[in-house]
């Protein structure tokens, strides 16, 4: 069925929550997920299925704060746990089971300060909290969507689609996307703002987005892949006057999952997908995304979750592939992939599972080891150090491992290890989220 779209002048209000009135622009924008603006990139866990010691109900989000002496072998050092019953948070009537199921991070008031944007299958728009420098603050404002019995936001993203400097937000649900831009009004008590967006109704199961500037005009565009419908596949493009009707991209049929990067170092923003068990790379170029290529496989099994960043600081970035299914006894493993002048190549590709020196713990099968990873500079050093999740280990209980960048190469050595009871939680399948 054609995507039809909806233009909705029908009003949208960013309530405001809290009474702290918006900052001053800082010269800089943070960097997404440095939410005390040290310069350090702090992790985000999401745990929908996990809860708060001593607390009823599951749902929370975590957040470690980066730094070289935090992520301690003993513990996690200066942690914040977010749930709906949080300070500033708990102002908010919408929120449901399963809050922190998705998040996304910008310095949307564009303060010094990176926000985090957290929805869950029962909200009914996004909460943004927003950071300070202590970190995330009791300054909450709630996004909220026009659906109140359709199908709710699961997922998030950002991009700057209007060429403003400023990040908007993407929420996605099972049929619709919206985009809200100017975020950062939302922090102003006195006068929330009203708001028109974008709705398209798209018949289609669990939107995945990617966000990128494939064309490398300045204006990021929206990817749009369906986890249920191995047919569906839309590219939303921004132009000056708004967005054009989503168009259907046939040659990338049955992907699950897409991330965005510049893997050859040209500047333009390429999308990597996965389809099945095979990856593919399509270059971005002036007309847009280039016809797709496959990826040399370089795993057994099917990859499921995907990060990147540039590993080794040569300008292009990198891959890190999850395959929770493949491995030593099938317990799981992540491969890192390496960009070059012509995209992802598996000349020099790194495989780590349970059973590379370093890494502690029996490789046993559904571990899931590779169930969810992240790419992202924990100490500060400019480097990417990477995350790897294992939701099935300890019976289902999960854990995470992080593994740190040493020039240029992440190292095994003095692997870290945390689990629920680190961050003081309990529950199950702690692992299995990573904030995007």
């Amino acid at each position: 069925m054609r995507a039809t779209p909806l233009l909705l002048a029908t009003a949208l209000t960013a309530t405001a929550l809290g009474a702290l009135p918006s900052a001053a622009a800082a010269e800089a924008p943070a960097k997404p997920h440095d939410f005390n603006g040290d310069g350090r990139t702090d992790l985000v866990v999401n745990a929908p299925e996990l809860k708060q010691r001593g607390h009823g109900d599951t749902g929370v989000v975590a957040v470690a704060y980066g730094g070289t002496g935090v992520f301690a072998r003993r513990g996690v050092g200066r942690k914040q746990l977010i749930t709906r019953h949080s300070p500033g948070v708990d102002a908010v009537s919408e929120h449901g089971a399963g809050f922190g199921e998705a998040t996304a991070s910008a310095d949307f008031d564009r303060d010094g300060y990176a926000d985090l944007a957290i929805t869950g299958p029962n909200e009914h728009g996004a909460t943004i909290v927003y950071g300070s420098a202590t970190g995330l603050s009791e300054r909450v404002a709630f996004l909220e969507t026009d659906e109140r019995r359709g199908p709710l936001p699961r997922r998030l993203a950002v991009g700057d689609f209007d060429r403003d400097g400023r990040a908007d937000l993407v929420l996605t649900s099972t049929t619709k996307f919206w985009v809200f831009s100017r975020v950062d009004k939302g922090v102003d008590v006195a006068a929330p703002f009203r708001h028109a967006f974008l709705s398209y109704e798209i018949p289609m199961n669990d939107l995945r987005p990617a966000v990128g500037d494939f064309t490398g005009d300045g204006r990021d565009d929206i990817f749009l892949a369906s986890s249920m419908d191995p047919h569906f596949t839309r590219l939303v493009k921004a132009t000056s006057s708004g967005f054009a009707a989503p168009v259907a991209v046939p040659e990338l049929r049955q992907v699950r999952t897409a991330v965005v990067g510049d893997f050859n170092g040209d500047g333009r923003d390429d999308l990597v997908t996965r389809r099945a068990s095979k990856i593919y790379i399509r270059l971005g170029g002036s007309s847009g995304l280039r016809g797709p290529k496959l990826v040399k496989k370089v795993s057994s099994g099917d990859p499921v979750p995907m990060a990147v960043a540039d590993v080794d600081r040569d300008g292009r970035d990198d891959l890190a592939v999850g395959f929770p299914g493949a491995g030593p006894r099938k317990s799981g493993q992540v491969v890192l992939i390496y960009g070059s002048r012509s995209g992802p190549t598996t000349k020099k590709a790194r495989i780590i599972h349970q059973g590379t020196a370093g890494i502690k713990g029996g490789a046993e099968k559904g571990d899931a080891f590779g169930s969810a990873v992240r790419l992202l500079d924990v100490t500060g050093d400019r480097r990417p150090d990477l995350v790897i999740g294992s939701s099935g280990e300890d019976k289902a209980a999960g854990r995470l491992h992080v593994l740190i960048n040493r020039g240029g190469a992440v190292s095994t050595k003095g692997a870290r290890q945390y689990t629920p009871k680190s961050f003081g939680l309990q529950g199950r399948r702690l692992g299995s989220h990573l904030s995007a």
